[in-house]
This record gives structure tokens, sequence and C-alpha cells, in this order.
């Protein structure tokens, strides 16, 4: 039944649900008609225009599937034509808590604000809020059962035989959108036989297995450069003896099963390969701890923007450097460079930046100063709004429980409503700050580097580095007919957040 709308200009289309199951029909204050009363009245308060009634009448609230009036409630909130529903109590809207979840889910989708009498519950207020919050935690707890389940049926299908892969299918076969199982990709295959022949038979590096890759222009699978990672993944996949891995990242909990798809290779090449890989594993005489080569991880090349390795030629401290990872592939030319000079090209760098003046620093105090006097306003203003909240779900409790008429809770919230006002132009007219997370200047880190860099260790150098600079692009130049070259930073970008 459709109500008359009220002419307020700050109203919600709202929609009152009201329920009663068959056993309830008798009991005081579970009636249809005593429901509905104290709605509308409290929608007249909020001056909220009501757009329906919905009811369910003699129904059950363990589910909504076999309720029409909720329904229809549900696809005029999904239609736009309801912003805020109001009941009476929670289990009036429903009885189960999956539905609970659903219905305020689709509530926070659609904008709809979700108010209940009996429970004081608002979310346009701080405590409807921590409501929705709480009921988000059952959602998150009904989330992580939904991931459980999910991990039972990926372990099932494994144990099957089929793959897990999507959209990252191994190099040498194709799996079609829909289908389970893969299929050869002779074209593929054929390069995953002849890498497994060069590394086991050959006795090729994997490093010599890219190049040549790259010479005869074979492509990735994703289109990438051939590199000796991409080799010895092919190398330790055990796809290409048709089984199906799981957990390939976790090798502890990693493990393998008979799959459903072809092989590429045999078992025993498979095999012989894997007793070369563990025999070949070293650490590189030339690898350096990080603190020694602090750069490392965070330097790039600034011919072909990419990452620069640890470079240590000659075995001697003096001569640890840097070099492109694409030089070992012949995919750029950049010439290696030492750590010595790059240190130096680093602090010459950030010595040519200007940071902010004393006049900008002392401006920067002030609003600060300003800043903190602001928020002291704002919250001593907020913990009034938070009394005025406070006597309004008292003075509801009183109305709902008959120990008040409507007349006086009426006059009481037009009182405190006055209060209210008055507080909130006062809180508007300060400029209330935003929620932001903290961030560091980049001034501030310029500052720090210039000030502190000479007198830190190399172990803090890194940590410095790790924490507060996000890449160093830098070159070796190298003048034609010299055999030695300058370093130059090109770019610093840093990690203000």
């Amino acid at each position: 039944m459709k109500a008359t709308k009220t002419t307020a200009t700050s109203t919600m289309e709202t929609g009152l649900y009201v329920r009663v199951s068959t056993e309830e029909q008798a009991q005081e204050g579970f009636s249809i008609r005593g429901q509905e009363q104290k709605l509308k009245e409290f929608a007249k308060i909020k001056d909220w225009s009501i757009y329906k009634v919905y009811v369910d009448e003699g129904i059950s609230g363990k589910n909504i599937t076999e309720r029409p009036a909720i329904q229809e409630l549900i696809a005029d909130i999904k239609a736009g034509h309801i912003q805020n529903v109001l009941v009476f109590k929670i289990d009036r809207l429903t009885r189960s808590t999956s539905d609970l979840l659903y219905l305020v889910e689709l509530f926070n989708e659609h904008d709809c604000a979700f108010n209940s009498l009996m429970e004081s519950i608002d979310t346009q207020t701080a405590s409807g809020r921590m409501f929705l919050k709480i009921i988000g935690i059952f959602a998150e707890f009904e989330r992580e059962n939904i991931i459980e389940r999910v991990k039972l049926g990926i372990e099932r299908k494994v144990k099957e035989g089929y793959t897990l892969a999507g959209g990252h299918i191994s190099y040498g076969y194709d799996k079609e959108k829909g289908e389970k199982e893969m299929t050869v990709n002779e074209t593929e295959a054929q390069i995953v036989r002849e890498i497994f022949d060069m590394y086991v038979n050959q006795g090729m590096p994997q490093i010599a297995i890219a190049r040549r890759l790259i010479v005869q222009g074979v492509p990735t699978k994703d289109n990438k450069t051939w590199m000796h990672t991409t080799v010895k993944a092919i190398l330790k996949n055990c796809t290409y003896i048709g089984r199906v891995r799981h957990k390939i990242h976790d090798p502890e909990n990693g493990y393998s099963m008979e799959g459903r798809h072809e092989a590429i290779i045999s078992e025993e090449l498979f095999g012989e390969a894997q007793r070369l890989l563990q025999e070949n594993a070293r650490i590189s005489p030339t690898k350096r701890p990080k603190d020694e080569v602090f750069f490392s991880g965070i330097l790039h090349c600034a011919k072909c923007k990419g990452k620069m390795l640890t470079h240590d030629p000659k075995g001697r401290p003096g001569s640890r450097g840097y070099k492109c990872k694409y030089k070992t592939y012949k995919t750029c030319d950049a010439s290696s460079m030492s750590h010595a000079k790059l240190e130096q090209a680093f602090l010459d760098y950030i010595s040519r930046i200007n940071t902010f003046s004393e006049a900008d620093s002392l401006e920067l105090q002030k609003q600060e100063q300003e800043k903190q006097q602001n928020e002291q306003l704002i919250q001593a203003y907020q913990e009034k709004l938070r009394q005025f909240e406070r006597k309004e779900k008292e003075m509801l409790h009183l109305y709902v429980n008959n120990d008040i008429d409507f007349d006086t809770y009426k006059a009481m919230r037009k009182e405190i409503g006055k209060d209210r006002a008055s507080i909130q132009a006062d809180l508007a007219r300060l400029d209330i700050p935003e929620e932001a997370e903290p961030t560091i200047k980049r001034e501030n880190i310029i500052t720090q580097l210039k000030e502190n860099w000479q007198w830190l260790s190399n172990a803090e150098k890194r940590q410095f580095l790790v924490r507060f600079v996000k890449v160093i692009y830098a070159v070796n130049e190298i003048p034609e007919g010299e055999m030695f070259g300058n370093v130059k930073v090109v770019d610093v970008e840093f990690q203000t957040n």
C-alpha cells in the first residue's frame, strides 16, 4: 500500500518493512498494526518520505526466499526507488545470519540506509555504522569459509589430474577457455624438447640456452625476453612428463599428481635434468652481502630500464659494481659501473636538488600548530554530538516502551535538534581534515640524505635506501677511445608514503 509522501525537502524515500508469524499474531508489540504505527510515527519525526509499507503477515523469518513482500522490497532497492529501510526489529527483517549478511551487502551496494527502531540502529550515526562493521566481520567469516571450501575443491581437481593453470599455461601447452584439460602446442613443445636436449645432452648452461633462443627469434609464451630463469623454470617443470602441480612456490607443502594431459618428454630425460640442476646449484663466488652493495635491488639501467645486478669481475672488494641484467642476454649494451663511482654520482645528484627554504619551514610549523588547534575544537564538538546521540537513544527507548507519548518524544527531539544544529554549524566553519595515510615529504628525505649519509654504515645506508628510495636510474657514459667512463645518476624516484 502506497502512503502519501511528505513535503519536506530533506526527505529520503523510505520502505517500511513489517512481518509477523502465525505464532506471534497474538503477542503484544508484534502485531502488524502496532509495528506499522510505530514506524510511521518515527518516519514522520525524521521527515522521511514513506515510499511503501511492505507486509509479510503470518510468515516465518527463517529465510527471505519465501516472503513476497521482502522480495518486492529487494527489487525496489535494486531499481533505486528506495534510499532507506526502516524495521521495528532486526528479527522482523530476518532470523537468518546468512540472509542478514546478504541484505546488509545489498544495502551498501545500492547506497541504501538501514534503521531498526528497537535496536536504535541508524546507519547515519556512528553506532549504526559500527553495527554494519560487526556485520562485516561475520561476512568476512563467511567468505573465509567459502575460501576453505574452494581450497578443498582445488585439491580435489589436482587429485583428479586437471591443471590449476588459468591464464598462465605452461610453455608447450594450450588450454581453451572452459576446457579442463591441456593440449600440446606442437611448435612450443619442440622448443621444450630442444631446451632439455641442450641442457642434458649438449651440456649448455642455462644462460647459453637463453641466448641461443633469443638469437633464433623464438618467442616466449608472453612475448618477453628469454632469460636463464625462464629456462630453469622449464627444466624444473614436471608438467612435461604428464604431471600436474599444486603449491609450486611452497617447497614444504607443494606436490604433484598424475595428470590427464599428454607428456612432452620422457621421465628419464626429466630425471637427468633434475640431477644436473642439483649438482650445478651453487652460490656464486662473486656474490657479496647486500650491505656492501647497498644499491642492489633499487638500481636500474637508464638505457633499457632493466634492473642492474651486482657485478664483481675481479673478485676483489674494490672491483664490486653493477651491470644490466639484459647485457647478459645481449639485448642491452649498457656498460657496467663500479659501486664507488655510483655512490659518488648518487651524492652529486642529491646535492643538486634544492630543498625548501627556512621561510617555507616556518610556514609549515605555523600550519601544523593551526591544524592541532583545529583538531582539538573538532574533537570537543564531536563529543557533544555523541552526547546528543546518547540522549536520543534514551528517549527512543522510553517511547518504544510506551513510557512517554509521541508528542513528548517529538518535543524532546526537537529541543535536542536545535542544540545539535548549533554545534553542527560551528563544526562546519572549521576545516575538518580528511582521513589520510601519513606521508613523508620528498624534501625531508633529501635533507636527511644530505645531512647524515656520510655518518651511516653500509647496513644503515641500505636500510635508508630500501625505506625511502623506490628506484635509481643510472648510466656509465664512456667517451669514445677511453677505457673508463663517468657514472651518472639520471633520475631518482622516492618512496613518499
